[in-house]
């Protein structure tokens, strides 16, 4: 089960990690630009782990999330 949140956030990475890797064969890119897009990469995956951590609670919670909208 994933939410559009995590699948937008998890194409963003996705998009990112691409955009790194073309970089990467680009001798002309500062090291700069390469370090602040990984660092956009780093800070992508740990908005998708925290939230997957988050979640995971509410989702193995008994009754899910029937509580929530009572």
């Amino acid at each position: 089960m994933s939410s559009e949140y995590e699948r937008n956030v998890g194409n963003l990475i996705i998009e990112k990690n691409q955009k790194l890797e073309e970089l990467k064969k680009n001798q002309r890119v500062s090291a700069v630009d390469l370090q602040k897009l990984q660092e956009e990469i780093e800070t992508l995956r740990s908005l998708f782990e925290n939230y997957n951590l988050g979640m995971n609670y509410f989702r193995r919670a008994r009754g899910g999330r029937s509580g929530l909208r009572e």
